[in-house]
């Protein structure tokens, strides 16, 4: 029977930014009568640019997690600090006892939690740390030897196995603790800054729990039976952008196999598509437990032999790169995508990765940082692991000899150049059969560059220096 005498605790909210099925708001509610929910702005959330796409979305979410608290009469307390001073001092405060949160990927983040409970220990308290982020967590898919998985089709199947051993099905209804504490006023104590507060014009979807809900039901309802015919083609609106609602846990992945799955049951004319796309979500999963398990590939490659890779430092070629002005349209309109939005196609991720690391011969580390402060679904495991692929230094990489061409990519994925046009206003004249060589046709823009470099020479180029590095090996 439910008294209150049981304990109090704190929710500390991460990438969890919801209500509904977070497990580890659920632990808390079946332990403690009495509660308080905070977020923290520790160090590891502040970059140099405090209006990075990621960080503005993060704000806007958790702007919509503050109203849905409130509509329960509950109060978000957000501080700015280090997470262990700040976690006890609440525990001084509120009486907490009890402590939840989900795990984290990042070393940084998984060395910052392992001081977070030290304190909270030390304090006489208990610390509730699930794995939340993905269906399952990083120790729960291993070979039959009991190792790690470092290529992506076995870990697949394997997840697919325990999925159907366990599926690990969405909590439709958590069960909240029944009382709210009230917040602490403490000298770190921010509000939240509103969309209203980022004046530069890109144009970023807009967050939190309900607008990531509606999302995925129109995506399974509309786009999903296509998917896996329609999901490289940027030209078409084919893909779930569910991405930055992963990314901050305004939806569950749990919830995304669930329905999708109930999709497959009620229409089996989307099987196809919705397979596609949940297979595509098991990468996110691989690459989370790849960093878990070799948290070195943040800064080295993870196959340790080509760390000897010599990589181009022309600053010229990698600020073209970052603003479009390659001269090859299917690159250029991803980065101007990116610049203006905060996202890009999955497929352009991969052509403008390659073109950076294999035709310009750019260190994929430079690439992953410009990623990470211009995406508005910024995720450190899912970004290195799609950079090192790309750069074919990482786990199940592309092989180093198949190099993207960026004009076979545009003629394959925009074939009519309706994306280029979308994003490159200068080859709108340009028909299709030339806008993706737009140096060959004599009605090519005077104000669009012509390509930096020749794709044909800088394969060749690459493909040498593997081969020197590969040799190196032996």
């Amino acid at each position: 029977m439910e008294t209150n005498s049981r304990p109090h605790g704190l929710h500390w909210f991460r990438n969890d930014l919801r209500l509904d099925d977070n497990r580890a708001l659920e632990a808390l509610g079946s332990r403690v009568h009495a509660w308080l929910p905070i977020f923290i702005i520790d160090p590891l959330l502040a970059p140099a640019d405090q209006n990075a796409p990621r960080l503005r979305f993060m704000f806007d979410c958790l702007e919509k997690l503050e109203r849905d608290l409130a509509a329960r009469s509950v109060a978000l307390q957000i501080l700015e600090g280090n997470p262990a001073e700040l976690i006890t001092t609440l525990m001084r405060e509120t009486g907490a006892t009890v402590v939840s949160w989900g795990n984290a990927a990042t070393p940084l983040g998984r060395r910052r939690d392992e001081q977070v409970e030290v304190a909270i220990s030390r304090a006489g308290g208990e610390s509730i740390a699930v794995d939340d982020h993905v269906v399952f967590g990083p120790d729960e898919i291993k070979t039959q030897a009991g190792g790690d998985y470092t290529v992506y089709t076995p870990y697949r199947n394997a997840w697919w196995r325990h999925w159907n051993d366990q599926p690990r099905l969405a909590v439709r209804r958590v069960r909240l603790p029944r009382v709210a504490l009230e917040k602490v006023s403490l000298p770190q104590n921010r509000p939240v800054p509103t969309r209203s507060d980022f004046k530069d014009g890109r144009r970023l979807p807009a967050g939190g729990a309900r607008n990531a809900k509606t999302r995925l039901a129109a995506f399974l309802a509309g786009p999903a039976r296509r998917y896996h015919l329609d999901r490289d083609r940027p030209d078409i609106d084919g893909t779930s952008r569910l991405s930055p609602y992963l990314r901050f846990g305004t939806l569950s992945s749990r919830r995304c196999f669930e329905d999708g799955l109930a999709a497959i049951t009620a229409d089996p004319s989307k099987k196809q598509g919705v397979s596609k796309w949940l297979d595509e979500l098991i990468w996110r999963e691989f690459y989370n437990a790849i960093l878990v398990h070799h948290p070195h590939v943040l800064s080295r490659c993870q196959r340790p032999e080509y760390d000897a890779l010599e990589w181009s430092e022309n600053d010229d070629h990698f600020k073209a790169w970052c603003e479009g002005r390659t001269g090859y349209p299917f690159v250029d309109a991803g980065m101007r995508q990116l610049r203006s939005t905060g996202w890009m196609h999955n497929r352009l991720r991969m052509v403008v990765a390659s073109f950076l690391t294999k035709d310009l011969g750019i260190d994929w580390r430079r690439g992953e940082r410009f990623f990470f402060e211009s995406l508005v679904d910024a995720d450190p495991a899912s970004n290195n692991g799609g950079w090192q692929w790309s750069a074919s230094t990482g786990a199940d990489a592309q092989p180093y000899f198949r190099i993207f061409n960026p004009v076979a990519q545009g003629r394959k994925w925009d074939p009519e150049g309706t994306y280029v046009r979308r994003w490159i206003p200068e080859l709108r004249q340009l028909s299709a059969k030339s806008i993706h060589e737009p140096w060959k046709s004599q009605d090519a823009s005077p104000l669009y560059a012509p390509p930096i470099v020749d794709h044909s020479a800088a394969r060749l180029r690459t493909i040498e220096e593997f081969k020197r590095v590969r040799r190196m090996k032996r």
